[in-house]
C-alpha cells in the first residue's frame, strides 16, 4: 500500500510556512499528536460558528487537519475540512460520521463488550469504600456553557472528586475525544479513557498515549482476574518508560497494575496519569548531566596536572623545542572542557609558560627546586631573579608581590640570611604600594589562570592589594 499523501503541501497559518506532506511522516509521535489535536481543535471551534485555523491548503487556502493510518504502511496525511471540489487535490467525498459508525457497529450504536465494561467498572467502583454516586449513561448538562451535554459510560465521585470513565472498545474521531475532553475539562471533571487492549496500531490508541503522559487505562482480562484478586478495580497500566542504554535515551512500553489509589489527579488537565514519562525523562537527563560534568571535572583536573607534568619536563629538558607542542596540545585539550573559559588562553602565552617567565618561577617555589632556571640554583636565586626580572609591557616587579605570597604559602627551603632579605624586599615593596607609588604593582592577567594551577594561592589573589590593571603583557 502506496502513503496516501493527496494535500501536497500545507501552510501554517501561524507561521505561514509552508509543510510538505511528506514532513508529517519525519515528526515524532509526540509532535504529530500535538499539531493533529492542534488542528481538530480548531476544526471544532469552526464547527461552532467560530474562527479558527491552524493549517490551509496551499492551493485552495481552505482549512486542513491531520489524519493517521497506523495498519499497514503507517501514514500520516492533510485532509480537507469540508468540500473543495474546485482544489486539485481535493479527496472527494467521503462517508458521513454516521455511515461510518453503521459500519463500524453494523447499524447498532453499542455492542455487548462495551455494556460488559461499563457494567464491571460500575461493580467494582460501588466496591470502593472512596466512590460514590455511581451512574450509567447518565446525561451530565454543561453548567457553563449552556445547552451542552455528555452521557458518560460510567460517572462516579472519587474521594469527592467528580470522575468519569470513556470505553473506547472501536473507532472514534479524534474531534469527538477533544470534544468530551474539552466539556469535562470546563464542568471540573476528571476524565479517563479506557481501552480493552493495548493496540498501538490503532490512531485513537496512540492519540491518547502520547496526549496523557504516556499513559493508557486498559481493561483487559488479565486486569479483570487481578481486580477479582485484589477486590478492587485494577486497571493494566501501560505506560512508555524511558531508560537510558549506552549514553541514549530509549523508550519502552511497559505494563504495570494500577487501582484507582495509585492514580494522580492534576488540576491543571484533569486528566488522571499513574506515570509522569516527563518527570522521568527529566530525572534521567539530570543524571546523565550530571554524570557527563562529573566527567568533565575528572577530565579537567586530571588535564592540569597533565599541564604541570609538561611543563615540568619542558623546563627539565632546558625549554627544548620537541616539548613545547605537547605542552601547547594539553591546552589544546583544556580548551574543550566545559570548564574551560578565556581568563586561562594564557597557558598558551609565553609570557606566561615561556623562558624565566612566571610559571617556572611559581613552579620552582612550591616543588622547592630550581625549575626552569639553572639546576644549580636555589629557589632563593630563581625568586631573586623573578623579582627583578620584568617583560615587554609589564612593569620590572609586576610579578614581585606574587612570589612573595607564594613563598609565604609554599616556605621553601631558605637560609636565614636569605629569609632576611625577603622580609626586607617584602618591607620595602609594602611601603612603596601604601604610598601609591607604581613600581611593584602587581599584575593581575594572570590571576584565573595561577588560581587554576596554584589554588593555595587563590585567597592571596582574591585581595586587590597592589592591583593593577594598566599593564598588558
Amino acid at each position: 500500500m502506496q502513503p496516501q499523501q493527496t494535500v501536497k503541501l500545507a501552510i501554517d497559518c501561524a507561521t505561514q510556512e509552508l509543510i510538505a506532506s511528506e514532513a508529517l511522516l519525519a515528526l515524532s509521535e509526540v509532535e504529530f499528536t500535538a499539531l493533529r489535536r492542534a488542528a481538530m481543535t480548531a476544526r471544532g471551534v469552526r464547527r461552532q460558528g467560530g474562527h479558527a485555523e491552524c493549517f490551509q491548503c496551499a492551493i485552495c487556502r481552505h482549512p486542513v487537519y491531520l489524519s493517521r493510518r497506523m495498519s499497514g504502511v503507517q501514514n500520516r496525511w492533510f485532509v480537507h475540512d469540508g468540500k473543495s471540489e474546485e482544489c486539485p487535490w481535493y479527496e472527494g467525498n467521503r462517508l458521513t460520521r454516521e455511515q461510518t459508525k453503521a459500519l463500524i457497529y453494523r447499524g447498532q450504536q453499542e455492542g455487548a463488550p462495551h455494556r460488559a465494561m461499563k457494567q464491571f467498572i460500575a461493580t467494582w467502583l460501588a466496591k470502593d469504600p472512596l466512590v460514590s454516586d455511581i451512574c450509567q449513561e447518565q446525561t451530565t448538562f454543561g453548567a457553563v456553557v449552556k445547552g451542552e451535554w455528555r452521557r458518560p459510560d460510567v460517572k462516579c465521585s472519587y474521594r469527592g472528586t467528580p470522575l468519569v470513565f470513556e470505553i473506547q472498545l472501536s473507532y472514534t474521531y479524534l474531534s469527538d475525544v477533544i470534544a468530551r475532553d474539552e466539556f469535562y475539562r470546563r464542568e471540573g471533571i476528571f476524565i479517563i479513557w479506557v481501552f480493552a487492549k493495548f493496540e498501538l496500531n490503532r490512531a485513537v490508541v496512540t492519540d491518547e498515549a502520547f496526549f496523557n503522559r504516556r499513559n493508557l487505562f486498559v481493561l483487559d482480562q488479565e486486569a479483570m482476574q487481578q481486580t477479582a484478586e485484589r477486590q478492587s478495580l485494577t486497571f493494566s497500566g501501560v505506560r512508555q518508560v524511558p531508560t537510558l542504554v549506552d549514553e541514549h535515551i530509549l523508550d519502552a512500553w511497559t505494563s504495570e497494575y494500577v487501582e484507582l489509589s495509585d492514580v494522580m489527579f492534576p488540576n491543571d488537565t484533569l486528566r488522571p496519569y499513574f506515570f509522569d514519562y516527563d518527570a522521568e525523562l527529566k530525572k534521567i537527563r539530570s543524571a546523565q548531566l550530571e554524570a557527563w560534568r562529573e566527567q568533565q571535572k575528572e577530565a579537567w583536573h586530571h588535564t592540569i596536572q597533565a599541564y604541570l607534568d609538561a611543563a615540568v619536563r619542558y623546563y627539565d629538558a632546558d625549554y627544548a623545542d620537541n616539548l613545547q607542542a605537547p605542552l601547547l596540545t594539553v591546552v589544546d585539550q583544556l580548551s574543550e572542557n566545559t570548564f574551560w573559559h578565556r581568563g586561562f588562553e594564557c597557558l598558551a602565552d609565553e609570557g606566561f609558560y615561556g623562558y624565566h617567565a612566571v610559571l617556572p618561577v611559581l613552579l620552582s617555589i612550591r616543588m622547592n627546586r630550581s625549575i626552569g632556571y639553572s639546576k644549580n640554583f636555589s629557589v632563593f636565586q630563581v625568586m631573586e631573579a623573578g623579582l627583578r626580572t620584568g617583560r615587554h609591557g609589564v612593569g620590572q616587579h609586576a610579578y614581585a608581590i606574587l612570589y612573595l605570597w607564594a613563598y609565604k604559602r609554599y616556605a621553601p627551603s631558605m637560609t636565614a640570611r636569605h629569609r632576611q632579605w625577603l622580609i626586607d624586599y617584602a618591607h620595602k615593596l609594602k611601603t612603596s604600594i601604601q604610598a601609591g607609588e607604581a613600581t611593584y604593582r602587581r599584575y593581575i592577567g594572570y590571576d584565573e589562570a595561577i588560581c587554576l594551577l596554584f589554588p593555595e594561592l587563590e585567597n592571596d589573589l582574591s585581595s586587590d592589594f597592589g592591583a593593577s590593571t594598566d599593564a598588558v603583557p
